[in-house]
């Protein structure tokens, strides 16, 4: 058979699909198997923003997914560059973000070898931390698995997904069937009999509690899951690990972040009568207490994590993964932003009691600097909008304490305890809105991660302010060794030496180190005066032993 020249191509069918879809800002750090697919690049029309490393490529199309509420486009390498970037792909997973990672594969010819840059088994590289994977069982059918894989990534519950594409098959002919126009449109809604069930049951409670999970943010129910609040004048807790701002910080009956640990939930929850979980998995634990002892132990008789028997807890998820392994109470699958919605109406309005947030110390200034004075400083001169991204292990306390984020400000934080997110996130956020200001506040052993990003936030001159507070240590390893240990095994979690601002200024971004009160005001007003990225690297000091 012979092939007209003028025959359309793999590549241009693929490209006039991501026109359609609007797929057309990529994130890529491409290698050889990859370009094919960029020959004859068009000249507009397309986006295409490099990263100097994949994970910090995947960690940019995160925060950008996010931003967007859209599935993300990543082209890099599918065997050692997908290998980069799984911690990345990690997180992405755990947070539901949706994204279309599209991997580079040698030519089909030399797939029954062991060709330089072979993905072997590509599919099962991403697994478990992918929601579906693929390779194309011919090359015409390239673009019709991409529509497959952007439907899917879409859908509740949203994530990411990947696709092998080998490098010849980007050059061979496309169908001359082209793909049938379609959608996948979400359409389930809540029972209305589960509303009014719930609803008689949140409007009868003594003392009813909330948990605000990531994906009221997502479903872009937070003023609602407000209403709701107000209405019923119920504390509300922020999930375990808080991924994602679902509700303001600031606001009177906000009781702070629910720690990872089932023994400290069940101390904050137990005088509750009935607990409602909204959009959060029920519930995302890190550690027990009784790991925490480093004498000998003996075998583990315990039973599994458990949660007070005296409350009734409701749980609204739209995964029906996370709904099979709930802690206790009745879960209902269905989407937990309509949900809510749906339930303000219905549900009775309570006497308004006394606000219950917590009144927090004001630190004081000093030399060094302590990173809640650090803190303190940062929510006076941060602008009203900003969006911020934090990763602090062992500082998160007192950042939530003395910067509670208000309704107009988004918060992001990795899902997954793999770290690097954040500093990647922040410039796909910005690359996404460039309006706003975006804020990465990450200690100096988590910034290792991604630290690339610096360049992309430079060569896009995006709105990024990074804050780094920087204790010179993994201080979270350190505390979790007895006295006597941490000496001994400095060389496990000891960082100094690491001169963030002059790394910062290596890649192009303006950068400075401050060390004290009068230098970090000043330095927090020009940063965020600046129309594009700097640094801030902060010297403050060991603040012992973290709290949860």
């Amino acid at each position: 058979m012979t092939i007209e020249a003028t025959a359309r191509t793999v590549r241009e069918a693929t490209l006039d699909l991501l026109r359609d879809l609007g797929l057309t800002t990529i994130f890529s750090n491409p290698s050889h198997t990859e370009m094919k697919l960029f020959e004859d690049w068009p000249s507009a029309g397309f986006r295409f923003i490099t990263g100097l490393q994949e994970a910090t490529v995947v960690g940019m199309a995160d925060g950008h997914a996010q931003a967007t509420d859209t599935p993300s486009l990543v082209v890099i390498n599918g065997g050692p560059g997908l290998g980069n970037a799984m911690g990345s792909v990690y997180t992405a997973a755990s947070s539901h973000t949706p994204m279309v990672i599209l991997g580079g594969q040698q030519a089909r010819k030399l797939l029954q070898g062991e060709p330089f840059l072979h993905a072997r088994d590509a599919t099962q590289l991403p697994q478990p931390y992918i929601k579906w994977a693929a390779e194309a069982a011919r090359p015409q059918d390239v673009p019709a698995l991409l529509l497959k894989a952007y439907n899917i990534a879409n859908q509740v519950p949203k994530g990411p997904v990947y696709v092998a594409v080998p490098e010849d098959d980007w050059g061979r002919p496309a169908s001359t069937v082209p793909l049938p126009a379609r959608a996948v449109v979400p359409a389930v809604v809540p029972d209305p009999a589960v509303l009014a069930e719930v609803a008689a049951k949140l409007s009868g409670a003594r003392n009813l509690g909330i948990v605000a999970g990531p994906t009221i943010d997502t479903q872009g129910a937070r003023h609602d899951l407000i209403s709701l609040a107000e209405k019923l004048n119920a504390t509300v807790h922020g999930s375990p690990v808080w991924p994602r701002s679902s509700f303001p910080e600031n606001h009177p009956l906000f009781a702070g972040v629910l720690p990872p640990i089932p023994e400290m939930i069940s101390a904050k929850l137990a005088d509750h009568d009935v607990v409602a979980v909204f959009g959060s998995p029920m519930f995302t634990l890190f550690t027990t207490a009784d790991i925490f002892p480093t004498t000998p132990v003996e075998p583990d008789l315990t039973p599994q994590p458990q949660l007070p028997e005296n409350v009734e807890f409701l749980h609204f998820t739209d995964d029906p993964e996370a709904a099979s392994w709930a802690m206790a109470g009745t879960s209902y699958v269905l989407p937990p932003g309509q949900t809510v919605r749906d339930l303000v109406p219905l549900v009775r309005a309570r006497e308004q009691a006394p606000p219950t947030r917590p009144v927090y110390e004001v630190p004081r200034a000093s030399s060094p600097l302590t990173q809640a004075y650090l803190f303190h400083l940062l929510a006076q001169e941060l602008p009203a909008d900003a969006a911020v991204f934090e990763e602090l292990p062992i500082a998160r306390a007192d950042f939530h304490e003395q910067l509670p984020l208000g309704v107009d400000n988004n918060y992001f934080a990795t899902a997954s305890g793999a770290l690097g997110f954040p500093f990647a996130g922040a410039v796909g956020f910005a690359l996404a809105a460039p309006d706003r200001r975006v804020v990465a506040v990450t200690g100096e052993g988590s910034a290792q991660y991604t630290i690339h990003a610096l360049w992309t936030a430079a060569q896009h001159d995006l709105p990024v302010t990074f804050v780094i507070p920087n204790n010179a240590g993994y201080l979270s390893l350190k505390y979790y060794l007895q006295e006597q240990d941490r000496e001994t095994w400095q060389a496990g979690w000891d960082l100094s030496g690491v001169d963030m601002a002059g790394l910062a200024r290596g890649f192009g971004c303006p950068a400075e180190r401050v060390e004290t009160p009068e230098q970090l005001q000043k330095a927090l007003k020009t940063a965020f005066a600046t129309p594009g990225p700097v640094l801030l690297d902060v010297v403050v000091a060991d603040p012992g032993l973290f709290r949860l």
